[in-house]
């Protein structure tokens, strides 16, 4: 049976057909080490003021993705290794569960959440998501959660681009992000907000299926929630 507020391809594409052509979404105009620096500063207490937001979105979008025994599994921009240890923990000590963060607090805080769980199969790498440290079709799986609409609007094709590869030929990408897609008065607010304040308020609504869309993925899958009651899209999808 399917989970509720899941939709097929099928249902999607037919829903899809009637709707507004996206329009313009916010450049994200903070250089990276900036971000860095901010969320290196929040990684000590980034789960205290973020997670009891972002896990409903989060845990729904691991479980679209369902990682299972034995696969390969990259955490795009792990954070604090919440969602890394669940990764790692389904795809148990046949698979491997890898994290990648820009921010040297994130990752040691990851490392830190791995190392209380016993997963000694979850590694964290430090790294820059648009230019992936891993060879083509290492992995099985990528998950993405509230990471994806960091990169400004020109990188957002590129970056997907640069995930596809190192996915396998059958692999499978899960994007849990902000949506501009039911934007409304609080949404306009926050983006006026994010003009403000670019490197603190930097994760800006985006249209997720029209840009994976655009970078060569196909949708399987879709959810919808809400974080701070901004619309969320969570969507599965596989390279074509």
């Amino acid at each position: 049976m399917r989970a509720a507020g899941t939709a097929s391809l099928d249902e999607r594409a037919t829903e899809l057909a009637g709707e507004t052509p996206p329009g313009p979404i916010r450049r994200v105009n903070r250089p990276k080490a900036a971000a860095r620096d901010w969320y290196d500063t929040l990684s000590e207490w980034y789960d205290t003021v973020a997670d009891p937001f972002e896990s409903r979105p989060r845990a729904s979008g691991i479980e679209l993705l369902d990682p299972t025994p034995g696969e390969r599994v990259l955490d795009v921009g792990c954070g604090t290794g919440t969602a890394l240890v669940d990764l790692t923990h389904r795809v148990g000590r046949d698979g491997s569960g890898v994290g990648i963060d820009l921010a040297d607090g994130m990752c040691r805080i990851s490392r830190r959440a791995l190392t209380n769980a016993g997963l000694q199969e979850g590694h964290v790498v430090k790294g820059d998501a648009a230019a992936l440290p891993f060879a083509d079709t290492t992995f099985d799986a990528l998950f993405a959660s509230f990471v994806l609409e960091l990169f400004d609007t020109p990188e957002l094709v590129p970056v997907l681009e640069e995930w596809q590869r190192v996915l396998t030929s059958g692999g499978r990408l899960c994007v849990v992000s902000l949506s501009r897609r039911e934007a409304g008065p609080l949404t306009w607010l926050y983006e006026s907000v994010h003009d403000r304040m670019p490197t603190y308020a930097d994760c800006r609504p985006i249209f997720v299926r029209d840009t994976l869309r655009e970078a060569g993925f196909r949708i399987t899958a879709t959810r919808e929630s809400a974080v701070w009651r901004f619309p969320v899209e969570i969507v599965c999808c596989r390279p074509e």
